[in-house]
């Protein structure tokens, strides 16, 4: 009965070991897939980013989804679509000169509900300018972004002082 007893033991520890080394299995491969989805979406993110620092309106409306909602960070402004992030970012172009992104953070977003990865990029960073009266300008930001299969960006939230940022460059 002993004997029993003891090979039962040791044959549940052993079902139990191997069932946990499949689970990690699963799971470093599933890991592995959204980081590739991670890597693959923040390199369209970064493209964007350039084209907007580059003045290049058109090229950063590429990475974006035609469908695509914006959360603009203005106080009071609701979810909006690609042509008004289109029109607000050509407004930044117009009104302020040499637009860089300094000290990003990249980093991989997560499923609200399961925690887990889920491909999104989100980053913190400095926005530098020169705004068409002179004014020198920095704004700290954080933006999150999802994107479809396709690659391209299906959902922007950004967040910064945008009274503030105004308020700097108005006429004295």
């Amino acid at each position: 009965m002993k004997k029993l007893l003891f090979c039962t033991i040791v044959l549940m520890a052993v079902l139990a070991c191997n069932q946990k080394a499949k689970e990690a299995d699963d799971s470093s491969g599933k890991k592995a897939d959204y980081r590739a989805l991670y890597e693959k979406n923040l390199a369209t993110l970064k493209t964007s980013i350039a084209a907007f620092e580059n003045e290049k309106i058109d090229d950063w409306a590429a990475a974006v989804s035609d469908t695509a909602s914006w959360f603009p960070p203005a106080y009071g402004a609701g979810k909006t679509g690609k042509a008004d992030w289109q029109k607000t970012l050509s407004m930044y172009v117009a009104d302020w000169d040499s637009l860089k992104l300094v000290n990003p953070n990249f980093l991989p977003g997560v499923d609200s509900t399961t925690q887990e990865f889920d491909g999104s990029v989100r980053y913190y960073g400095e926005w530098h300018g020169i705004h068409k009266s002179g004014v020198h300008t920095v704004v700290n930001f954080y933006g999150s972004y999802d994107f479809n299969k396709d690659g391209k960006i299906t959902s922007g939230n950004e967040f910064f002082d945008v009274g503030g940022l105004m308020n700097a460059v108005k006429p004295k």
